[in-house]
């Protein structure tokens, strides 16, 4: 998923990007829901999402900066941590 989004292009936002990847995908989408069923609880979104944030901090070597709200950007996040070297 994060070999979808260029070098140039890894930046900040970056989870942000991935979030998107996904909900414009089809099959990811269909992944990521899968996922959210197999937890079946209040917490589930918000553990895939934490997880996935967490990998691809680990993938780009990038540290969180700060939490900021995703706002009408995607639909399957409400904030995300924006990332720096």
């Amino acid at each position: 998923m994060i070999a979808t989004i260029p070098e140039s292009e890894r930046d900040e936002d970056i989870i942000l990007k991935v979030f998107k990847v996904i909900e414009d995908s089809p099959e990811l989408l269909w992944r990521y829901n899968s996922l959210s069923n197999d937890l079946s609880d209040d917490l589930s979104d918000w553990i895939i999402n934490n997880w996935i944030g967490k990998y691809v901090s680990s993938e780009t070597s990038m540290k969180s900066l700060r939490e900021v709200p995703a706002g009408e950007k995607c639909s399957l996040i409400t904030s995300y941590s924006k990332l720096g070297r």
